[in-house]
């Protein structure tokens, strides 16, 4: 039972690193800080998703919540709402 729960069970940490030269090869490192925070240590498997991070100065808005409406002044009474009246 317990390799079936362990099997199934998925915890995700999110964390941003540098590819570094390792001998002839590039590798992600993980400090011993983070081995230890996240309960990793060496022979574990993890799944690794790969993402280029955005430059310096620049955001991705693309995940973030929206919302639409069939009224054309929606957004005006959603920023009143937040802001106030101006």
């Amino acid at each position: 039972m317990n390799n079936l729960i362990n099997e199934y069970l998925h915890i995700v940490y999110m964390m941003i690193a540098k590819i570094k030269k390792w001998g002839n090869s590039l590798a992600v490192r993980l400090t011993k800080k983070d081995l230890k925070e996240y309960g990793l240590k060496e022979g574990d498997e993890v799944k690794i998703k790969i993402e280029n991070v955005m430059p310096e100065g620049e955001v991705d808005l693309s995940e973030l919540p929206t919302f639409s409406d069939s009224d054309r002044k929606a957004s005006e009474h959603h920023d009143k709402y937040l802001y106030g009246s101006a």
